[in-house]
């Protein structure tokens, strides 16, 4: 005799047929982004990339840039901070010249100054702060930008001043690289780091620019 499938059979088989359409809608839902994800992927192009890389470094740098006129007020992490072509200290000092001064500043000579001449030795940054959680370090990092705008990858000098937590002023100096300096314009980029730590652009705390004249 043969038997009938019950009701309860049929059941079944309609359930494992939508289960089978249902698993199948998934797959072809999983497979649709992927196929357009890389339609996309083919759209996007280096080019395309650069430029934005490039704006969002010039952004960066303008939104950073201190005010190297009208420096003395509190900018960034500094109650002051300004570009000068000397420096004048309080009285004589142990270590770098000018370092444990207390609340007696370093003093800037003829701050302001963002043009030197080609055979300019060093300058300065000089700057004060206010007293520190734990020691520090504040470093410097130039970078020259042959465009005038844009600066170089290659990192043309630099220059880290470790402060313990009772020192409230300092500076770091600019120097003349081994070639020479190149004519134009030059990007700083002032860090605020561990002691040791490499150069690092979530560090950066603020930028200034000089330029070397003929």
């Amino acid at each position: 005799m043969t038997r009938k499938p019950s009701s309860a059979h049929g059941a079944h088989r309609v359930d494992r047929s939508l289960n089978s359409i249902g698993l199948a809608m998934l797959l072809l839902a999983l497979v649709m982004p992927s196929v357009t994800a890389g339609k996309e992927d083919k759209s996007f192009t280096p080019q395309a990339a650069t430029k934005e890389s490039e704006g969002n470094v010039t952004a960066t740098t303008e939104l950073m840039a201190l005010d190297q006129e009208n420096w003395q007020r509190p900018q960034s992490a500094f109650k002051w901070i300004a570009m000068a072509r000397d420096i004048k200290v309080p009285w004589d000092t142990f270590g770098r010249q000018g370092w444990m001064t207390d609340d007696a500043y370093v003093e800037p000579v003829d701050p302001g100054a963002s043009e030197f001449p080609a055979d300019t030795d060093i300058f300065y940054l000089v700057f004060a702060v206010s007293a520190l959680d734990a020691p520090s370090q504040y470093r410097a990092a130039w970078f020259h930008m042959p465009d005038g705008k844009t600066p170089s990858e290659e990192l043309t000098g630099t220059d880290a001043l470790f402060m313990e937590m009772n020192e409230k002023a300092g500076y770091l100096e600019i120097y003349r690289p081994e070639g020479g300096w190149k004519k134009g314009k030059y990007l700083v980029k002032l860090y605020f780091e561990s002691p040791g730590q490499d150069l690092y652009d979530p560090n950066v705390i603020g930028t200034m620019e000089f330029t070397i004249t003929e």
